[in-house]
């Protein structure tokens, strides 16, 4: 006889978290309660609050300009807001570009310029009425407003949009200007993470993943696991979604799971809204297999379950193995542990072919008592290795996944040195500590220079003439040292929330003004870390990095080549050098052996 198979199920209640939810869509009208709940306040919300509250009290027309990408939470925290504060719905005009109804004869541009008219030159000029308005609008089409024709008529919002460089990747302050008709928050220069002395950190996101677990009494979703999953599912043992949810509330992988993501912003450049980090955290608790169907279908399947299937649809498998599910989980498998190797991991590799017990190996290295339904089945499949050798294999690859996430002590080889020191210079460029700089451009970035085109060392620099030979290699001298085009005012906060994701490297030559500038990212400084460690850049590198290319190049050019070029031998026992001089009092050259 079947067991009863109930209805209820997580699932249900987490697919509130699915971008195609209704729940995902934020507008200005409502704020249920289910959103009150999930709310998390930010710094970029308290600026906002900020400049709401003056503006009130300025005896001037206000236009605030909430600025942002899309799916980065202006529809949400204006409507928080608006439920914080009545004030707003009767003394300020909130207009939502990405959701309001337009008039099907009119563009959005053309409903903007009719909508906030009063904001205009003329209407600035000549209306003595005191307006408050508030606009959600993304850059994209903020400038392509200010660039329109209708646009033409705000010259003054115009030049502060410029002013503020609201439209470009910078960090101006967005605070209250008590003389300006036009304020701004741009949500864009705020980050999902902060930026600690030690590291990276997100409390926003560590706090999503808290309203999905979080033992508290308002928590729908541990309301639903403590009734549908540990009291009335008979499945419940052997229930992947059930276990995934367990793994989430843990604070060793909920921290892992945070780092990966801040790791995916920073590396691969990835946007994350609020509305893809919770979809993300659907994907990794419920697998794609029980995506459409039914609740007592997935009990059903549940009950069947293999244990091939079972760790597959585990958590650490689900966060590297599904490209094709978001733009997040495609960025992760290129990040996935299961792309490194080490000694440690070859051993272990090796004893699960030459061990009697796989639990063992597992309990080994992995706290593995998270896991029940896991240690169980292992055991049962130790009595049918000999008819399925791919297990191995596939014991292999789970090892490695549940060792990223759960293991008994740190490994070395799953760190990423690069990616720390990148960040340490992050921080210390935004804080305006140049001091801490000194290693980057001293040490890192002038071998870099000196490398890029093979050969080069001390103060001097490989040039390229004519065609490509490998018989000799040619050089001139360049003695460079840092250039600060401007001074950063100093900050002494312990975490940054709004900051540069580049740092602005500036060389010039000894004893002249001249310089030259380029933006570090992560990908430039790791292929710069690559080569200090022997690596010469490939065509390939030239053309992704075409601006340090170009950086280079200015380089050499307020070099000495006119003057004078070293030539060197390259294959040669003896490596001949020569040097090209161009006398200036006989006007002529001459070649030398050096």
């Amino acid at each position: 006889m079947s067991r009863q198979v109930h209805s209820n199920c997580l699932v249900s209640i987490l697919k509130k978290c699915k971008q195609s939810s209704k729940e995902a869509v934020d507008n200005l009208e409502s704020f249920d309660s289910f959103k009150q709940y999930m709310h998390i306040p930010r710094p970029v919300e308290s600026e906002l609050e900020k400049i709401i509250l003056k503006s009130r009290q300025s005896e001037r027309s206000q236009l605030i300009l909430v600025c942002g990408g899309v799916g980065d939470g202006k529809s949400h925290t204006l409507s928080f807001l608006k439920n914080k504060y009545t004030f707003l719905s009767s003394e300020f005009y909130l207009h939502n570009d990405a959701t309001e109804s337009f008039d099907p004869q009119k563009t959005s541009i053309e409903t903007l310029a009719e909508c906030f008219d009063h904001f205009s030159d003329e209407g600035l000029e000549s209306n003595n009425e005191v307006k408050k308005a508030i606009l959600a609008i993304n850059l994209g089409a903020l400038n392509n407003f200010i660039d329109s024709e209708q646009g033409k008529r705000f010259s003054r919002l115009n030049k502060y949009v410029e002013s503020k460089k609201i439209l470009e990747s910078s960090n101006v302050s967005s605070e209250y200007d008590p003389n300006s008709n036009f304020q701004f928050v741009n949500f864009s220069d705020y980050h999902m993470f902060e930026l600690t002395e030690n590291g990276t950190k997100s409390d926003y996101l560590s706090g999503l993943i808290n309203k999905l677990t979080s033992p508290e009494v308002d928590n729908p979703f541990f309301k639903s696991y403590e009734e549908n999953c540990l009291k009335n599912c008979p499945v419940s043992r052997q229930c992947p979604i059930k276990q995934n949810y367990e793994l989430l509330s843990r604070t060793d992988i909920k921290k892992k799971i945070v780092d990966l993501i801040i790791k995916a912003i920073v590396r691969e450049k990835i946007i994350v809204s609020t509305r893809a980090f919770l979809d993300f955290l659907y994907g990794i608790i419920v697998s794609p297999t029980y995506e459409t169907l039914s609740d007592e279908s997935i009990k059903a399947k549940i009950e069947q379950i293999h244990f091939d299937e079972y760790t597959e649809n585990l958590l650490p498998y689900l966060v590297f193995s599904q490209p094709d599910s978001s733009y997040i989980q495609n960025t992760l498998v290129k990040l996935s542990p299961s792309l490194l190797r080490s000694e440690l991991i070859d051993q272990v590799l090796i004893d699960f072919k030459t061990v009697q017990s796989k639990m063992e190996v597992f309990s080994r290295y992995i706290n593995i008592d998270a896991l029940p339904y896991f240690q169980e089945k292992i055991d049962e499949l130790q009595k049918i290795e000999q008819s399925k050798p791919e297990l191995n294999v596939h014991l292999g690859k789970i090892f490695i996944l549940l060792s990223y996430f759960m293991s008994k002590n740190e490994w070395d080889f799953y760190e990423d040195p690069i990616f720390d020191d990148f960040i340490q210079y992050l921080y210390w460029s935004n804080q305006g500590n140049i001091s801490q700089l000194a290693k980057l451009y001293n040490t890192e970035m002038r071998e870099a220079i000196y490398k890029w085109d093979g050969g080069g060392y001390g103060n001097l620099i490989s040039i390229n003439i004519g065609q490509p030979q490998n018989h000799f290699k040619t050089l001139q001298k360049l003695e460079i040292e840092p250039y600060l085009i401007k001074s950063v005012t100093e900050q002494h906060k312990k975490e940054l929330s709004k900051f540069l994701l580049n740092i602005s490297i500036s060389f010039k030559v000894k004893n002249s003004d001249n310089y030259a500038q380029v933006d570090l990212d992560y990908a430039l400084y790791d292929l710069i870390s690559r080569i200090r460690q022997g690596y010469r850049p490939n065509k390939n590198d030239k053309l992704q990095f075409i601006k340090f290319v170009d950086f280079i190049n200015k380089l050499g050019c307020l070099g000495n080549q006119l003057e004078e070029i070293f030539v060197e031998e390259i294959h040669s026992l003896n490596r001949e050098k020569y040097v090209l001089n161009y006398d200036k009092f006989f006007e002529k050259y001459k070649f030398t052996v050096v």
